[in-house]
């Protein structure tokens, strides 16, 4: 008996030895692993010998990088070995890889709550890593980084060949979240060769602290936009596996990232925006600047906003989508009949439903025509607009004639001078909520949006029983608004009254609605309310807030995609470009308080240049326009006559304005087409 306690209490010992084995292994593995790293302080300068770097060596060091590499280093760029570090003591397994530009030169852009702490040496693959002379091993823990200072960085192989001789730059972002993103392929090649393209992968949210504010799958990853897709820093969206509450947006799975490819500042989607909040549309998307990571590398400074959706959180109206997906899979939906009228100008989805009450909700968005061709339910009216269907996507026909004749009669009625249908005997007022209407024009004529009243313009039918009315909104894509266009010397002068139609894409709602009465005097008053304080406190500091919140970030940003300059931006250097954004702001706020609220007459003086508005000069009411525009053709043979009126009356740079005029460009032809030389 003795015997047998002895036995079954030297067992339990050995149970109890064996499940301290294989609990405290790993935690004692882990000290003796924290015991076997190197603390390395950066923050001293040493030399190869391990003494003080000297002035003549920091001095050969400069002129190195600005010299350049040496010719076998150069030959090795393109072989970077993996080098990545890891936060100490993260618990959300952070981790940034290196990244070269093309110059040569390394970084590692870093977010901000990862300032001060100590960084592991995570991975040197095939490697042997020096930093200004000092070995870096992996799991040593580098300490008293110094900011933006220039490092020296030598990568040599096992053998001691020299792989790359280079200048090493720890950046650290400004206090915002994180997005981490990880593909399942590990690259982002397919997605990036494709729009259409997705993949699943992960994804983890930081807060600006470094606490982890989601942790999970991502169902889906994959690109978006229009010509902001061919930016070589591109917009994606992400579709996560479980709805969640992030910053404060409301439970959600679908969201997108806005690279603001366009614009330098990255200020002018947050900015409008806040307007759009200020003047107290029902929806407005809310957004989160954020540092993007994926697969471990720095992908840049983005905007991470909700979709424009209908449903709890987006558009507040009954979902058709969900009846046409309750009966067909994505497959099948895919498969579906389209059919169209005889001219083109209305084209649905033969889903074959019975259509029990087709007043709503309807999303709509103002799209291109070149767009329009392409989307698979939608109408033109006949003023020339048109509307393609973001929901329910597979409308059937009786859905599109709906929508499209409601549309159509509101159109009709504010081409009367009294407002009222010719039929109907229906007001304007009846067919839409005027308030919503007034908020959306104050958002796109305030920031002179370059696409205003073209694309990206939303709007939305509810049912009958919660209203009969159309309603405009949610407002959406900014990176080309507040004088950020180039290209376009009407949306980049801070003077003017638009109306949503300055180009030949525009259209003439906002027109129509602003010569009445009615309308422009409770718009006058929205301004007055809501929109002129935002846009004094913007000036007032609101501006400088945003970018010192930024500033670092856009900093990593603009050296990551060194290359990205397009078409639209004035200036390459951040600050030139906050600046000219505060002047931009400041002129059209005067502007417009000139004009609505000191009613001060001012004309538009148009130049038009074969049947294009090629300039718009705007000239106070007795005025001279002090400004003859040259105007450019690109037909060979063509001669610039002047400008004239229809009638043949020149225009007179003299002349006191009192009136809107509008002038065409006149052209000799020199010689025939034909006859120009083959180049």
């Amino acid at each position: 008996m003795e015997m047998n306690r002895r036995g079954a209490l030297v067992l339990a010992l050995i149970n109890i030895s064996l499940l301290f084995l294989l609990v405290g292994y790993p935690i004692v593995k882990e000290k003796i692993e924290e015991a076997d790293r190197e603390e390395i302080d950066l923050g001293q300068e040493e030399d190869s010998k391990g003494g003080q770097k000297t002035e003549e060596g920091q001095k050969q060091t400069a002129d190195k990088r600005k010299t350049g590499r040496t010719e076998a280093a150069k030959s090795r760029i393109s072989q970077l070995p993996e080098v990545s570090l890891t936060l100490e003591g993260e618990k959300g397994g952070f981790q940034v890889s290196m990244w070269q530009d093309e110059a040569g030169d390394c970084y590692f852009f870093l977010p901000g709550f990862a300032r001060g702490k100590g960084l592991i040496v995570e991975t040197v693959e095939e490697a042997a890593l020096h930093i200004d002379g000092r070995e870096v091993k992996e799991g040593d823990v580098l300490r008293q980084i110094a900011e933006e200072k220039t490092y020296e960085l030598l990568l040599t192989d096992r053998e001691g060949a020299g792989l790359l001789q280079s200048s090493l730059i720890f950046m650290y972002s400004s206090d915002l979240p994180v997005l981490c993103l990880s593909t399942d392929s590990g690259t982002m090649e397919e997605i990036d060769a494709d729009k259409e393209n997705q993949e699943a992968g992960a994804a983890v949210f930081y807060d600006e602290k470094g606490e982890i504010l989601y942790a999970g799958q991502a169902e889906s990853i994959k690109g978006r936009g229009n010509s902001t897709w061919g930016l070589a820093k591109k917009p994606y969206q992400i579709k996560l596996c479980e709805k969640t509450d992030l910053f404060g947006f409301g439970r959600a799975a679908g969201f997108n990232l806005l690279a603001n490819g366009y614009d330098e500042t990255r200020l002018r989607n947050q900015i409008t925006l806040e307007l759009a909040k200020k003047l107290e549309m029902n929806y407005v998307p809310q957004g989160q600047m954020i540092d993007l990571y994926i697969n471990n590398c720095f992908w840049g400074n983005y905007y991470f906003t909700e979709k424009i959706q209908v449903g709890e959180n987006g558009v507040a109206i009954r979902d058709m989508e969900e009846l046409v997906e309750a009966v067909y899979s994505p497959e099948e939906l895919e498969k579906i009949e389209r059919s169209e009228n005889e001219d083109g100008t209305r084209k649905w989805a033969r889903t074959g439903l019975p259509g029990e009450d087709n007043t709503g909700g309807y999303l709509l968005e103002r799209e291109l025509e070149t767009r329009f061709k392409t989307e698979i339910s939608g109408f033109i009216t006949e003023q020339g607009d048109c509307y393609t269907l973001q929901s329910p996507l597979y409308a059937s026909e009786e859905q599109v004639n709906y929508i499209a004749d409601l549309m159509q009669e509101f159109q009709d009625a504010i081409e009367q001078e009294d407002g009222v249908h010719p039929l109907t005997k229906k007001h304007y007022s009846e067919y839409i909520d005027v308030d919503s209407f007034i908020q959306k024009y104050l958002v796109e004529e305030i920031s002179k949006n370059y696409d205003g009243g073209v694309t990206s313009s939303f709007f939305y039918k509810p049912q009958d029983l919660v209203s009969t009315k159309i309603f405009a909104g949610p407002v959406w894509d900014y990176d080309v608004a507040f004088g950020n266009c180039n290209l376009d010397r009407i949306a980049s002068n801070p003077l003017g009254i638009t109306r949503l139609n300055d180009h030949i894409y525009g259209t003439d709602v906002f027109v129509k609605l602003y010569e009445k009465e009615d309308f422009y005097e409770r718009m006058v008053k929205m301004y007055e309310e809501k929109a002129l304080p935002y846009l004094n406190t913007l000036l007032d500091g609101g501006i400088d807030e945003m970018v010192e919140e930024s500033r670092k970030s856009a900093a990593m940003d603009s050296i990551r995609w060194e290359e990205l300059k397009n078409r639209y931006q004035y200036y390459e250097e951040y600050d030139n470009d906050v600046r000219y954004l505060k002047y931009f702001v400041r002129e059209r706020r005067n502007f417009l308080n000139q004009v609505w609220l000191e009613k001060e007459s001012y004309h538009n003086v148009n130049f038009m240049v074969d049947g294009e508005i090629w300039q718009i000069l705007c000239v106070k009411d007795g005025e001279t326009p002090k400004a003859e525009p040259v105007p450019s053709r690109y037909s060979a043979g063509s001669l610039f006559m002047g400008w004239f009126t229809e009638d043949g009356v020149p225009y007179d740079i003299y002349k006191p304005v009192y009136e809107d005029m509008t002038f065409h460009a006149s052209w000799q032809e020199l010689f025939q087409k034909e006859d120009v030389p083959a180049t």
